[in-house]
């Protein structure tokens, strides 16, 4: 009974990855359809180059009900104008990046420490210490959290070469380009910001994909 009830849990996707552990294919590596990063874009086992869009979301709270249903229509005409590309939307939730502003409270402490002429101020110094000691517990926490939004855009090579790598992403860097410009002249009124990821980009997102857990302490 046990073991049919284990049967059950299993996904097709369990499946899949018992089937090349088996072959042999003991790797995250082997396992991965990610062959590689080239130039800021992804090279997929499959053939295809793949470069990623962030795009920053849109209050939909603060909109009247008329120009939320303006706003679904602008996205469905853009959605329409783009079908033939096969785009990819992703949105996942992560943790709010504290590092930076935390960082500001650790030097002022230190200065705090360095001034000599303020020696008696020990409560200042054990004030932002706290401050510290907050901020960085809720950044392991994961207290706080935003919404990020992606495009993925690829491009199909025609073989697996070095010249026709380069040609595909000549390519998918003028796709990109066009997409980019289609998406500011669609949502021109909501003041939207659209960024291509850089390599580093790239890999800390497929790093919150592979371990998300551990992403909100090193990424």
């Amino acid at each position: 009974m046990a073991n049919n009830k284990k049967k059950m849990d299993k996904t097709e996707f369990d499946y899949e990855v018992e089937t090349l552990v088996k072959k042999g294919q003991r790797t995250i590596q082997d396992l991965s359809v990610i062959e590689g990063i080239y130039k800021d874009h992804v090279l997929m086992k499959n053939g295809y180059l793949s470069s990623i869009l962030q795009v920053s979301g849109i209050n939909m709270d603060l909109l009247a009900e008329y120009e939320q249903n303006r706003l679904f229509e602008d996205y469905g005409s853009f959605l329409m104008s783009q079908v033939h590309d096969q785009l990819q939307t992703i949105s996942m939730s992560v943790p709010v990046d504290l590092r930076s502003y935390n960082l500001g409270w650790k030097k002022r402490y230190l200065q705090e420490l360095e001034n000599k002429e303020n020696v008696g101020n020990e409560y200042k110094r054990q004030l932002i210490a706290s401050y510290i000691d907050h901020f960085q517990g809720i950044r392991l926490k994961d207290e706080m959290s935003t919404k990020q939004h992606f495009i993925v855009i690829r491009e199909k090579m025609n073989k697996r070469t070095f010249q026709d790598l380069e040609r595909a992403e000549s390519i998918l860097t003028k796709k990109v380009e066009e997409i980019s410009n289609s998406l500011r002249s669609t949502f021109e009124t909501y003041d939207i910001t659209i960024r291509t990821l850089s390599e580093k980009d790239t890999l800390t997102l497929l790093y919150r994909y592979f371990d998300f857990e551990m992403s909100k302490r090193y990424v």
